[in-house]
């Protein structure tokens, strides 16, 4: 018969008034003499008799404030002491759990360094609230609608006179690379930008020398950087000095100011900056129709953007008229957001190391994931070693330590392993900081962290994963049964279930993290292996200049006649760059229709240069006087299906850009080739000669003479342009750099998913070493018995390597879908074949298996008499 006990509630109460120390002494007599009375008496009497008893047992109340004083410093002491003890006597577990959170913590140091730098853009700006950059929305009939960075250049002033939520505004129209001349000696700029008088009063480029609000007061003037300054003029004071840009008294400059070399983390870079004030003129501000410079608008405090943007179109059709709304629309994009939030942003040049807050997300979701899986790796590990512990827990509750401070001791041994991991986190991320900057192309600086409040901050995050990675096995560890902690068997199995699903979990991740860092690779490299439709190979471009324009026949004819050198061609834009945009007029019928296209300028044999293939018609020739005039247009694939839509015929379509009066007639249709990156759609396109002058020169070299071919084009240089240093790129390698963020990525999340499967190994590693030791009985048992060495090896490893097998079941899925939609943002993309996930799947269980059976393999070779002796 199941044996009465007192009321719940009394019980709970008397645990509440008693003092620990004494409780389970009053909590036993109390309980005795009540089974006494039950004899006695009836049960509703007894459980009165009880209720009187707890009453009487409130003059126990003061002793729980008088013995629970105590000197904490020796117990904290005692803490430290067994910490110690523990990491020296399982050196190989204590080095496991350390350092594979300290590797989790080191990645994510440098994450969050990456990501601040990337959120630091322009941030130095006291008015970077306030700042916009005015973008345009173009949508031309065949050209899908796209956003523009550029702007017109009467567009700033008139807005301002427009509208007062508009307080102030400066353009920046970018000259790049200029020669300066200084007495006798030349020096390149490595950006010189126009920009109004207003543009050091919107945004706070610190001054050395000069006024800020004075430095423009004259068109002619000009500032320099500190180390552009230094280099022109040495020690000798800059101010005052004149420099020249070209011949005649327009590009004579006087040099009013020195600023400091601009921040790598503001996404405008220059190193010379001159008025607008000198190139001003009737025919610009009213140069309703060309794009190319940026606008910067600075807006009056509590304006509401999208109120404003919504009287833009009223602009446009003011000073441009009521058509224009089919092709032009404004907006507004913050200074905060224009280095992150401009991917889709074309013709976007003035934009430093422009990357996409998609990627700083993926870089802090992976970060956290890889900390993750080395926190999971904390906790299953602690658990798993809850039974060679169990001894202690049960002495120590012998002894009267309640379960409080058995929680406490093993969270602080958790946060304290938690700051050991730290300190070797940053010794980490000191020796890889180095080599990461090189990769990501940024310069990180780990003194980020030890100022005061960031310091405070990331000691805070220590504690938290600490206190995160240590609560399950501490709440575990100090729910022992003291009898049967004693006894060395204080676990239950359902710990067991939930370490499984943990393993599981974690290698589900580092899978996850494998599977796309190989398939955003392949992804990758295809974009870079495509056929472009062109041939990039061999070719060396070199720039062309305003006062090296006019030699270029002679300069094209020279190197024609060298032995290394196979062809020379010229253009007015580079391939692999956003070609600029204009209007078109073509008559289709009867009509002329308006529409726009991206255009470059071509010297005649530029398509026989490249290799492209005609389809219909013919390319451009110097044998047809329309040619020379810029009267004959050869139209990509794209554009011609627009132009001959309903059957219309393409060839001799009579057809003009850019308002031009004289119409000319498409001659030619060449097939699409990839004029810009590979994620990117092929738009309408058109080529022409026109007699506008070349940016720069494209030279193509014998295959076995590279070295020779450059020194040929460096010497008919020299002798034509002495004036002008020599400078070159292949184009491959500038066709190559235009997926540096992409590769930058892949390369970061390489290294991440490395990390991943490392630390997930490290922690399978720990993990299968404490379940053979749990089992080294059992083995020495069945080796007795005959089995063999890989039999016991199989044995222990079977289950690990299911495990991972099931995390790869749960994770391609999932891995599958979130890829296939990264993928489709590409206009050219790979496809995801099963190979990618059976050989990641594979590798990573060939991996555990290898990490399993170390472990196994050293306990089936082992004499079983000495496993059985242990035991």
């Amino acid at each position: 018969m199941k044996q009465q006990q007192p009321p719940v509630l009394l019980r709970k109460l008397l645990k509440r008034i008693i003092a620990p120390e004494i409780y389970d002494e009053v909590e036993g007599d109390l309980a005795e003499l009540f089974q006494e009375r039950l004899h006695e008496m009836s049960m509703k009497r007894a459980k009165w008799r009880y209720f009187i008893d707890v009453l009487c047992s409130l003059r126990n109340f003061g002793l729980k404030r008088k013995l629970t004083f105590y000197n904490p410093l020796v117990m904290y002491k005692n803490y430290f002491k067994i910490t110690f003890r523990n990491l020296l006597k399982y050196k190989g577990y204590s080095f496991i759990n350390i350092f594979g959170l300290a590797l989790g913590m080191a990645s994510c140091l440098l994450i969050l360094l990456f990501v601040n730098n990337e959120l630091s853009f322009d941030g130095f700006h006291e008015k970077k609230d306030n700042i916009y950059r005015l973008d345009e929305v173009q949508s031309f009939g065949a050209v899908s609608e796209q956003k523009v960075a550029l702007s017109m250049y009467p567009m700033g002033p008139n807005l301002l006179a427009d509208y007062p939520e508009i307080t102030d505004f400066t353009r920046y129209w970018t000259l790049g690379r200029t020669l300066v001349q200084y007495k006798d000696q030349s020096h390149y700029t490595e950006n010189l930008v126009r920009v109004d008088t207003s543009f050091l009063k919107m945004f706070d480029f610190q001054m050395i020398e000069g006024n800020r609000y004075s430095v423009f007061d004259e068109p002619n003037n000009l500032i320099l950087s500190e180390t552009l300054a230094k280099r022109i003029f040495g020690d000798e004071n800059p101010i005052g000095q004149i420099i020249r840009t070209g011949e005649g008294d327009e590009n004579q400059i006087k040099v009013t100011g020195v600023f400091a070399d601009v921040p790598d983390n503001s996404h405008l870079q220059f190193d010379a900056l001159t008025s607008t004030k000198l190139w001003d003129s009737e025919q610009r501000r009213n140069g309703w129709g060309s794009n190319y410079l940026n606008t910067y608008l600075q807006l009056a405090n509590n304006t509401d953007v999208e109120k404003l943007e919504a009287k833009f179109d009223d602009f446009l059709v003011k000073y441009m008229g009521e058509e224009v709304l089919e092709f032009y629309s404004l907006f507004l994009q913050p200074l905060s957001d224009v280095h992150l939030g401009s991917m889709d942003i074309t013709h976007d040049y003035n934009n430093h190391k422009k990357f996409a807050r998609s990627s700083v997300n993926i870089f802090l979701i992976l970060a956290f994931f890889v900390l993750l899986i080395a926190s999971i790796n904390f906790m299953n590990l602690s658990t798993a070693r809850a039974a060679t512990r169990s001894r202690e827990v049960g002495v120590r509750k012998s002894i009267g330590a309640y379960k409080g401070q058995i929680t406490g001791q093993f969270m602080m041994e958790s946060i304290m392993l938690s700051f050991m991991a730290l300190i070797i986190a940053f010794l980490l991320s000191f020796v890889a900081i180095g080599p990461l900057n090189g990769i990501i192309d940024r310069n990180l600086e780990l003194s980020f962290f030890f100022q005061p409040l960031h310091l405070i901050l990331v000691l805070a995050i220590a504690i938290v994963i600490g206190f995160l990675s240590g609560v399950y096995p501490a709440l575990v560890m100090s729910g022992f049964n003291t009898v049967m902690a004693l006894k060395g068997s204080g676990m239950k199995s359902g710990k067991s279930f939930f370490r499984n699903a943990l393993v599981v979990f974690q290698y589900a991740i580092a899978i996850a993290i494998i599977i796309g860092t190989v398939l955003a690779t392949q992804q990758l490299n295809y974009m870079q292996n495509l056929d472009l439709g062109f041939k990039k190979d061999l070719v060396v471009t070199v720039n062309m200049y305003n006062d090296t324009n006019s030699k270029y026949e002679l300069f094209k004819t020279e190197l024609r006649n060298q032995s290394n050198i196979t062809d020379v061609t010229a253009t007015t834009q580079r391939l692999g760059n956003n070609l600029h945009q204009t209007s078109i007029q073509y008559r289709a019928d009867t009509a002329l229709i308006n529409g726009s296209s991206s255009f470059v300028v071509v010297d005649n044999n530029f398509m026989d240069f490249f290799e492209m293939e005609i389809l219909e018609g013919r390319a451009l020739s110097d044998q047809y006087a329309n040619d020379k005039a810029g009267l004959s247009f050869v139209v990509n694939e794209t554009l011609a299906k627009e132009l001959g839509a309903g059957d219309r015929e393409v060839l001799g379509m009579p057809f003009h850009f850019g308002g031009n009066d004289t119409l000319g007639a498409i001659v030619g249709i060449v097939k699409d080739f990839s004029y810009n990156k590979l994620n990117l759609k092929v738009e309408p396109l058109f080529m022409s000669q026109q007699p506008w002058g070349w940016s720069e020169v494209d030279v193509k070299l014998r295959a076995d003479k590279l070295q020779e071919g450059l020194a040929e084009i460096e010497a008919v240089w020299s002798t034509l342009y002495p004036q002008r240093p020599f400078e070159y790129q292949f184009l491959d390698d500038h066709i190559d750099k235009m997926y540096q963020s992409e590769q930058q990525l892949t390369k970061v999340i390489s290294i991440l998913s490395v990390l991943a499967i490392i630390i997930a190994s490290l922690g399978l590693f720990g993990l299968a070493s404490f379940t053979v030791k749990q089992r080294l009985k059992e083995m020495g048992i069945r080796k007795v018995l005959g089995a063999s060495v890989s039999q016991i090896v199989m044995i222990l490893s079977k289950k690990f390597t299911a495990l991972v097998l099931i995390a790869f079941i749960i994770s391609a899925p999932i891995t599958y879908y979130m890829m296939d939609q990264w993928l489709a943002s590409y206009a050219n993309s790979i496809g995801i074949g099963i190979g990618i996930f059976l050989m990641v799947g594979i590798g990573s269980w060939l991996i555990a298996l290898l990490t399993v059976s170390l472990q196994s393999y050293r306990v089936a070779s082992s004499n079983p008499v000495e496993t059985l002796r242990i035991e």
